[in-house]
């Protein structure tokens, strides 16, 4: 007797795959940029570029669709918008100048951890088993592995701990997001969410990064360093956007997650395969150590 299994590879399972490989390479090629780039300059062009993107998809699907926010609610999502959009991608770009790829992304595979102790601390939405305590504690181990571990084998070592600081903020932003951002955004489907946020962003970071932009000397840019640009825009911002977007509105959340906890290593790969980065024995075992203890997490709630 044959068994068959049930488990079948869909669409939106290609989408998380071909999402996954994106957001891990992209680590890489946003660190290319930013070593060139001053990182006012690369945030705006970055957040300027997604938010043209996704300002021609969101009118032309009809704008708000006769769904405006309210003056409350235009306040809830500038404030969403500041916090995930425009200090959460600047601190991202600009860790990456002081920090590796690798020691990013183990940073950012934390964020579920984030996400949890926001909503037991701040939104009383979720509470604290000891089951998950000791997952806590075994991510925040890792996760201090990496961050304290990785600037002892690296060229520009006195630097690295100030990007994994500047990168932590980066995830407490997207955590952030992601706590608040299912509450405020519920009214909208996934790409007028993502578009609001996207303007929003860029709006309030224009005035920040456009003097800077325009004082620029940009002939010192290498082609990589152009690459790095595109690659974080239409790659990392529109197209992982959309792919993760398509994919929530056919997997649970806790499927998704399956995929997000390859990016480390991915990003890890490329780093060391193709842009030099030394092998860091205490970065594995920080990345180890916190997806073993994200994963525990994913399975309790």
């Amino acid at each position: 007797m044959q068994i068959e299994s049930t488990f079948r590879i869909t669409p939106a399972h290609w989408a998380m795959m071909a999402q996954t490989f994106i957001a891990g390479t992209s680590f890489s090629f946003a660190r290319v940029a930013s070593v060139e780039f001053n990182p006012l300059v690369l945030a705006f062009l970055r957040l300027t570029g997604s938010a043209l993107i996704f300002g021609v998809l969101f009118f032309s699907r009809g704008g708000f669709n006769g769904n405006r926010p309210t003056l409350s609610e235009w306040i809830k999502l500038f404030a969403l918008a500041f916090v995930g959009i425009t200090s959460g991608q600047f601190l991202f770009l600009f860790g990456l100048k002081f920090t590796t790829p690798a020691s990013s992304a183990v940073l950012y595979a934390m964020t579920p951890l984030w996400v949890l102790l926001i909503s037991v601390v701040m939104s009383k939405s979720e509470r604290l088993s000891k089951r998950k305590l000791f997952a806590i504690a075994i991510a925040i181990s890792g996760g201090l592995t990496a961050l304290f571990g990785s600037g002892k084998t690296l060229d520009f070592a006195e630097n690295a701990w100030l990007g994994n600081f500047i990168t932590l903020g980066a995830v407490w932003c997207w955590a952030s997001y992601l706590a608040f951002g299912k509450k405020i955004l519920v009214r909208y489907d996934a790409i007028q969410g993502t578009a609001l946020m996207m303007m929003l962003g860029a709006l309030m970071f224009f005035p920040i990064g456009f003097l800077p932009t325009l004082s620029f000397e940009w002939s010192v840019i290498s082609a990589g360093a152009w690459f790095g640009v595109l690659w974080v825009t239409l790659l990392g911002s529109v197209v992982a956007y959309g792919l993760i977007s398509f994919a929530l509105s056919k997997l649970t959340p806790s499927q998704i997650s399956v995929f997000m906890n390859a990016q480390p290593a991915i990003a890890a790969s490329v780093s060391i395969l193709f842009f030099g980065e030394p092998f860091s024995l205490t970065l594995i075992i920080g990345g180890a150590l916190a997806i073993t203890g994200i994963i525990m997490l994913q399975q309790e709630r």
